[in-house]
């Protein structure tokens, strides 16, 4: 049987693994994290005409889009996944600071 320490431990690292895959996620839709590997690939001069960088190829996908308004469709979609993985990002902080708090908390409390 477990005693509360252990489960404060076992509670602080479910929710600092669930920060963890959600900072993994947001990081797919974060235009600011795909501008600054742009630019490491542009200065480290990895970027190609067949090695798109991550800018490139969402700009790409854009671009990709037949009409006009599929083009804004994607534009919009693309803003939307970009601030909904702000907010993310945020609440993925929250958790992993939330989860070493609640393991300091079963290993230091007696």
């Amino acid at each position: 049987m477990l005693g509360s320490n252990a489960w404060l431990m076992l509670a602080g690292a479910g929710l600092v693994l669930a920060g963890i895959l959600i900072h993994r996620w947001t990081a797919r839709y974060d235009l600011k994290d795909a501008a600054i590997e742009s630019v490491w690939a542009l200065a480290l001069g990895r970027s190609t005409a067949e090695n798109a960088t991550a800018l490139e190829a969402k700009l790409r996908d854009i671009q990709s889009q037949p009409t006009w308004a599929g083009k804004a469709a994607k534009t919009a979609g693309t803003a939307i996944r970009h601030v909904l993985a702000q907010i993310m990002g945020v609440v993925g902080l929250v958790f992993i600071v939330a989860g070493l708090a609640l393991a300091a908390a079963g290993l230091f409390w007696r």
